[in-house]
């Protein structure tokens, strides 16, 4: 298979360039502790070898603490494309650090972002990408072969943004993230299975009967306030006429005359859409409810396999059974770890969403609790919640061709 692989990356390694092009450059951000470990030597053995073979000349970087790769981007220069070599975890912080640059337009468009699914936690990365159940050498091979021959398409994320008080100090700084927003019991369960590592492989199912007796009081109650998805209106899509500064150009000098002409390809304009003209009533409008009694809530994007028709422009708002037992917690959490689908009771379609907190945000220790945001974790408080269409740039087929793996 890698043979495969290389000789395809080998011809288009050989393949003859301009004088006057650039080589391309790409920095990997490599979270060497993903995988269990592993994700250096998987990131060696599959991924690194095509990217050298291909002739692009690559910048590794390995993250050591959390919160680096997010750090790194928000000063990310000198490079063509960033390639994220982790899971759900270390995509977050790339995005929150492009995402919250003063100059994000610029940059979403000079750093597109490249994936090779290497985390323990896959569920965005493995839906950007078509992947159902675990990643496997193929699918890190695939990755990189979509970052070689620079297949584009748009990533939709969503933006958290949490609700300071009144007297907080600065403005709030949000988190971008492109798979969910997990809260509850579940998500709880599952980040204490390492606490159970005397049960091997088991630990996965024996934390879900651990946690039977443990978060089953757990009350994700919450005030909530909703406005309906709207794909651009004259209410929230205004448009920005921005006057064309030309560049000037570059001096010309006399032994250029002996140079190859390379020919430019220039991309087409989207056609601009005037949406003065577009009327939603519903656009804007809030929508006010409430939820009490159920243990386990999320917020997903499109880059699920469960969510993956929804426009990009909205976000899907599933909860869990208002009251259960200690045996079907169990059940449907060995199920969420064997079939890899998880059950909710119902859902909502939602463009932006408000949620505040109304159940003890403590556990018993006293010790704050939490919900995850793409498997980072961050303490329960107040947010607001909008999803973000074609927020940046990935390397990834598009998922109409993807055939399912």
């Amino acid at each position: 298979m890698m043979r495969a692989f290389a000789e395809e990356a080998m011809k288009y390694g050989e393949y003859p360039q301009p004088l006057s092009s650039q080589p391309r450059h790409v920095t990997v951000l490599l979270n060497p502790a993903a995988a269990g470990g592993k994700g250096k030597s998987l990131y060696e053995r599959y991924c690194a070898p095509l990217l050298h073979l291909a002739g692009i000349k690559v910048a590794t970087v390995r993250t050591e603490h959390e919160g680096q790769a997010k750090d790194l981007m928000a000063i990310m220069e000198n490079t063509s494309a960033v390639v994220v070599a982790g899971g759900d975890g270390t995509l977050s912080e790339v995005l929150t650090g492009l995402l919250r640059r003063s100059d994000k337009k610029e940059a979403v468009q000079r750093l597109p972002l490249g994936v090779l699914p290497l985390g323990d936690t896959n569920s965005a990365t493995s839906a950007i990408l078509g992947i159902k159940g675990n990643p496997k050498p193929r699918h890190l091979a695939e990755a990189t072969m979509s970052i070689i021959h620079e297949i584009k398409r748009p990533l939709d994320v969503m933006e958290v943004t949490p609700i300071q008080p009144s007297d907080a100090d600065g403005p709030p700084k949000p988190v971008y993230a492109a798979s969910h927003l997990e809260w509850g019991a579940y998500r709880d369960a599952r980040e204490r299975n390492d606490a159970y590592w005397y049960w091997a492989s088991l630990k996965r199912y024996m934390t879900y009967v651990f946690s039977s007796y443990k978060d089953l009081s757990w009350d994700c109650s919450a005030d909530l306030e909703y406005s309906q998805p709207c794909s651009g209106c004259s209410r929230c899509r205004a448009v920005e006429k921005v006057e064309e500064v030309k560049k000037p150009e570059a001096p010309q000098r006399w032994w250029m005359a002996y140079l190859p002409r390379t020919k430019t390809f220039v991309a087409e304009d989207k056609e601009e859409i005037d949406y003065s003209n577009i009327i939603n009533e519903e656009c804007g409008i809030l929508q006010k409810t409430s939820i009490s009694n159920t243990c386990d809530v999320a917020v997903c994007t499109k880059n699920n396999h469960e969510t993956a028709d929804i426009p990009g422009y909205s976000l899907v708002l599933k909860m869990g059974p208002p009251d259960i037992g200690a045996f079907d917690f169990i059940k449907e959490g060995w199920s969420r770890e064997w079939n890899k689908i998880k059950n909710y009771t119902s859902e909502i379609t939602v463009g932006e969403i408000t949620i505040q907190p109304l159940g003890e945000t403590k556990n018993k220790k006293g010790e704050e609790r939490e919900f995850n945001i793409d498997s980072e974790s961050f303490e329960v408080r107040p947010m607001k919640i909008k999803a973000l269409p074609n927020a940046v740039t990935i390397f990834a087929p598009n998922p109409s061709t993807l055939s399912p793996t």
